[in-house]
C-alpha cells in the first residue's frame, strides 16, 4: 500500500481521539484519508470504523438518552443519508474532492460565525428536520456532521450525561445508514475493509489518548490548532488536486 498506511492511520488516529475527547473532528479525518484514497472511496475505510467507536461508545453512553429527540431527529436524518448517497453516486471524484473542500470551509465559517455572533438557528419547530437532513446529508459526503448535531442537541438544553449519549446514539444509527449506501454503490468492499483493518491499532491508540489526555488540553488552544488543521485541509482539497 506504499506509503499509504501512514496517512490512514494518522486519519484513524484523530477519529478515536475525536470520538473520545472533543468530537467534531471529522473535518480534518476524511481528508487526511483521501491522501491515501482519493475521492468517495475515503469514506468507503473510514466510516467502518466509525461505527466501531460509536459501538464502544454506546456501550460506555447506555443511560439517559432522549429518545424523544432522537425519534424527532432520524426520520430526517435517514432521509438526507439518502439524499447523500444519491448525490455520492451521481458524482465524479475531482468534483466530489472541490464539494467537499467547500462543504469543510462553510461549516468551519460557520463555526467561527457562531463563535461571535450566537444565532438560534435550531429552535423553531422545523429545528428537528433541517437538522436531521442536514446531519444525514452532509455526513455521507463529508463525514462531518458533528458541528451540526452539537448546535441541534445544545439547544434541547439537556442535561450533559443526555447530550452526550443522545449524541453517541444519534451517530451510531446514522452510520448504520451510511454503511448501507456505501455498500450499495461499492464503496465498501474487500480492499478498503483491508485499509480499515490497518488503521485498527492507531483507532484504539487516538481512543486512548482522548480518553486520558484531553482534560489537560486547553480547550481554546485546541479549537484554534483544529481550525488551522481544518483549513490546511479544506485548502489541500481545492488547490492541490491530483491530476
Amino acid at each position: 500500500m506504499d506509503g499509504s498506511w501512514l496517512f490512514i492511520s494518522l486519519a484513524c488516529l484523530v477519529t478515536g481521539f475525536s470520538k473520545f475527547s472533543i468530537g467534531g473532528l471529522g473535518l480534518i479525518i476524511l481528508p487526511l484519508m483521501m491522501v491515501a484514497y482519493p475521492g468517495p472511496e475515503a469514506l468507503g475505510v473510514i466510516v467502518p470504523l466509525y461505527l466501531l467507536t460509536d459501538l464502544i461508545a454506546v456501550m460506555t453512553y447506555r443511560d439517559n438518552i432522549n429518545w424523544k429527540v432522537l425519534a424527532k431527529l432520524l426520520p430526517f436524518g435517514a432521509l438526507g443519508v439518502m439524499l447523500g448517497t444519491y448525490v455520492l453516486g451521481n458524482i465524479d471524484p475531482r468534483t466530489f474532492t472541490t464539494v467537499l473542500g467547500v462543504v469543510i470551509l462553510t461549516l468551519l465559517g460557520l463555526s467561527v460565525w457562531l463563535d461571535y455572533r450566537p444565532i438560534p438557528i435550531f429552535t423553531n419547530r422545523y429545528a428537528a428536520g433541517i437538522a436531521g437532513g442536514l446531519c444525514g446529508f452532509v455526513g455521507v459526503l463529508a463525514n462531518a456532521a458533528g458541528p451540526l448535531m452539537g448546535l441541534f442537541l445544545l439547544e434541547q438544553k439537556m442535561e450533559k450525561s443526555a447530550y452526550v449519549a443522545t449524541r453517541v446514539w444519534a451517530f451510531m444509527i446514522m452510520n448504520i445508514l451510511k454503511i448501507v449506501g456505501l455498500v450499495m454503490l461499492g464503496l465498501i468492499n474487500t480492499e478498503t475493509l483491508q485499509a480499515s483493518a490497518v488503521g485498527l491499532p492507531a483507532l484504539f491508540i487516538g481512543m486512548y489518548i482522548g480518553y486520558r489526555v484531553f482534560a489537560r488540553i486547553s480547550a481554546e488552544q485546541l479549537k484554534t490548532i483544529v481550525r488551522g488543521a481544518i483549513s490546511l485541509s479544506a485548502a489541500h482539497l481545492l488547490f492541490f488536486k491530483s491530476n
